[in-house]
């Protein structure tokens, strides 16, 4: 399988460089419950040179020793966290677990906090809440590097829970913070997404992501040659990717001849890697009728030492897999005991080969666990939200690649303007070393002054979006509970109120980008907001959804003003042409989908939120498959038994089915209605 993971050695190194900046940030009133300061613990005595030199059980010695004389709070927190540190770079997640119960970690302490909540695998909801808190004091401490590496750490939780979209999302936003975190961690990011990419998208993302872990290769390569000091650092990398370079190959491209090339690149006192990369290629060799090799390969692979990082016990079934192919004689109980650790991916290429065996059994079994894998992970639906989140993540990766050639170029630039300033007379340096002074000075004075209204600006920042200062998806998931209480309990007492979902996408947004440039698009975006805003109500809820897509979410006077909204907002978009700076007007229009809740008195509590936003795009798609500039409405689903269907398929074929009722403003999609009534 892909090893998606966070690179923990590269971890350590990051959190240990970062500690005494994030300690000299935090204020004296963090550590209020502890009973030392973080000045007390940044002042404790430094380890000795020779504790670099030891190995793992030697180090884990000398701090037993140590801690047996620590006459201080300070000093004994100081070892105890330092002990989990040395458990979380060894994997010793148990055991570094004892020591966050015994040793809570000081609020002040950004790092110990992260490896402690990074190693909980008890809850996963606890888990992504303590980091998301701990990613927010990161971002307030400036800690670039730790925030960086936290939503690199939630997108791997998420990833490995299935939830794919989100990871995505969260290795998105992780790539607009590399650019300001050191090179090791946009090293980390960038290969987790391509890992992403391969696991989870069609073929085309299968290689993007084999092309994003090449060129990975080459920057390591260069790092190697620029930094020596770096080299350990970058072989460990180097050798993890053309590992995971060997697995696209082998059970996503089924190019088997690639697979055994990149295989071989990796070295063999890799012990993690040895095993894994001996049963592919054993595998590639077979499928590729090379019998005395792929049973020189099976033979090495059985000796080979199991991974002590993560759990590989499906090698064992691809080992009988081989076997059988040389042999026709395996023994299939391996394969059938796969655990619930296993890798989606995994479990799939196994099984499809399972199912394609001329051996009856074997044949059997495949088919059965396909079924099973089938009916509950929902295949089809995972690829294709991974494949739309991994377009947002993949345009984040192409700006920041654009922006980090920007700087480089101006850093350049910068150096040469320093050169010929050098020869200036000692007057005006000293001149401007004054003003640098008083400048420095007036700026201190006037941050002093600032702290506590940033300080209340940060928690709104969180909910709103920078571009269009609209509240962003965070802002809705907070209180988008709130609207759909208030309508269930209007129905309990009969008041009956109704709330309508819009999903608003601006027409041919990517060629506005593409012919007037990514100014002219944020102008049309800001643009776009501030119209819809005079078109609507103060208490409607309009969202930033992403993209050029919004959301809003009004509450009804009447069940029928959804139509007037929609309208409304269609008109007020295409009414005058939008004004852009250096450029001609331009004309914009945009299609809106929409939803009705709720749609019956019984459908209170079948619905959620994710499933009006799933119709209202669903009436956007439909929307922009007809002509666009239009809008297209729920107006009332008929079969509620039938709703998973309904958010599955078309909804032309669900109007089909009378399972539905739509109204547009198209004369092409006409309104629907079940048979006997009349819809106006």
């Amino acid at each position: 399988m892909l090893i998606i993971k966070n690179l923990r050695k590269f971890t350590v190194l990051s959190l240990v460089v970062s500690a005494l900046v994030t300690l000299l940030i935090q204020p004296a009133t963090a550590a209020s419950e502890t009973a030392f300061s973080a000045d007390e613990l940044k002042q404790q005595p430094a380890f000795p040179a020779e504790y670099q030199k030891l190995s793992y059980p030697q180090r884990l010695d000398w701090l037993e020793q140590q801690l047996k004389t620590a006459d201080s709070a300070a000093r004994i927190y100081q070892l105890s966290s330092e002990m989990g540190f040395e458990h979380f770079s060894n994997y010793a997640n148990d055991k570094l677990q004892l020591v966050c119960q015994q040793t809570k970690p000081a609020k002040f302490d950004l790092q110990y906090r992260y490896i402690c909540a990074a190693s909980d695998n008890n809850s996963y909801d606890d888990s992504i809440r303590q980091l998301m808190q701990l990613y927010d004091d990161a971002i307030a401490a400036k800690n670039m590097d730790l925030a960086t590496q936290i939503l690199s750490g939630v997108a791997w939780k998420q990833s490995s829970q299935g939830d794919i979209a989100s990871a995505f999302r969260s290795y998105e936003l992780a790539l607009s913070l590399a650019k300001q975190a050191s090179p090791e961690a946009l090293n980390d990011v960038m290969l987790n997404t391509a890992a992403l990419y391969v696991m989870h998208g069609d073929e085309a993302y299968v290689r993007k992501g084999v092309q994003l872990q090449q060129e990975t290769i080459g920057r390591l390569e260069n790092l190697k040659q620029q930094q020596p000091a770096a080299t350990a650092y970058a072989d460990e990398i180097l050798a993890l990717t053309h590992h995971n370079i060997g697995v696209a190959y082998a059970l996503h491209l089924h190019d088997y001849q690639q697979a055994l090339d990149w295989f071989d690149r990796v070295p063999p006192d890799n012990k993690e890697l040895r095993r894994s990369s001996l049963v592919f290629s054993a595998l590639a060799a077979a499928e590729l009728q090379q019998s005395e090799r792929a049973q020189q390969l099976l033979s090495a692979s059985v000796q080979a030492a199991r991974s002590t990082e993560v759990n590989t016990d499906y090698l064992d079934c691809y080992q009988q897999l081989v076997q059988l192919k040389l042999s026709r004689q395996a023994a299939l109980q391996p394969c059938q005991q796969l655990g619930e650790q296993t890798p989606l991916e995994v479990s799939l290429d196994l099984y499809k080969r399972m199912a394609k065996l001329d051996t009856a059994d074997w044949r059997l079994v495949g088919l059965e666990k396909l079924h099973q894998l089938f009916s509950s992970k929902l295949e089809a639906q995972l690829k294709q939200s991974a494949t739309q989140s991994a377009s947002h993540a993949e345009l984040s990766r192409l700006q920041l690649e654009s922006e980090l050639k920007t700087q480089l170029l101006e850093k350049e630039q910068s150096l040469k303007k320093a050169e010929q300033e050098q020869h200036q007379s000692q007057m005006m340096l000293t001149a401007a070393a004054i003003a640098i002074l008083l400048l420095v000075l007036l700026v201190i004075t006037i941050q002093l002054r600032q702290n506590r209204k940033l300080a209340k600006q940060y928690e709104s920042l969180s909910v709103l979006d920078g571009l269009t200062g609209l509240h962003n998806r965070r802002y809705f998931e907070q209180n988008i509970q709130r609207e759909l209480n208030y309508v269930r309990r209007s129905q309990q007492d009969d008041t009956g109120h109704t709330i309508a979902f819009y999903l608003l996408d601006i027409d041919h947004f990517k060629k506005i980008n593409d012919n007037y440039g990514h100014d002219a698009g944020d102008e049309v975006l800001v643009e776009f907001a501030r119209r819809i805003k005079q078109a609507i109500r103060e208490t409607d809820m309009l969202i930033r959804w992403g993209g050029e897509e919004f959301l809003l979410v009004a509450r009804l006077e009447q069940k029928t003003d959804h139509h007037h909204i929609a309208e409304r907002i269609r008109t007020v978009v295409n009414s005058q042409p939008f004004a852009l700076t250096n450029q001609n007007p331009l004309t914009v229009s945009c299609t809106i989908g929409a939803v009705v809740y709720p749609q019956a008195k019984n459908d209170v509590v079948q619905m959620d939120w994710h499933h009006l936003v799933q119709l209202a795009d669903a009436a956007l798609y439909l929307g922009k498959h007809k002509e666009r500039n239009c809008w297209v409405c729920v107006d009332n689903i008929l079969d509620l038994a039938a709703l998973e269907q309904i958010l599955q398929q078309d909804l032309a074929l669900s109007v089909s089915k009378q399972q539905l009722v739509l109204s547009s403003s198209l004369q092409s999609v006409a309104p629907t209605q079940p048979p006997g009534t009349m819809h106006n």
